[in-house]
């Protein structure tokens, strides 16, 4: 028994549906982190513009490192609910 031209197309489809339903499974959370990602460095942009206008009073937030203003900065933001970026 030969396989055919249609059946050989008809196995092709098959395999290629297969492969779209695996591929679309695994792209879908990727897409989901990234979104948090792009999220994520947005608010600390919005953060760093805000600081570029303001002068530090506070010598010991001068002292700090970015990594560390972000994150007191992050963590006074929590205390406000509102989202600026929409």
């Amino acid at each position: 028994m030969s396989l055919t031209t249609d059946n050989l197309n008809e196995i092709r489809n098959i395999i290629e549906s297969a492969l779209t339903r695996q591929s679309s499974e695994i792209i879908k959370p990727i897409q989901n982190e990234l979104q948090a990602l792009r999220s994520d460095i947005k608010e600390i942009y919005y953060m760093l513009s805000e600081l570029e206008g303001k002068t530090v009073s506070d010598k010991q937030f001068s002292k700090l490192t970015l990594e560390q203003k972000l994150l007191k900065l992050n963590s006074l933001n929590f205390s406000q609910p509102q989202s600026r970026l929409g």
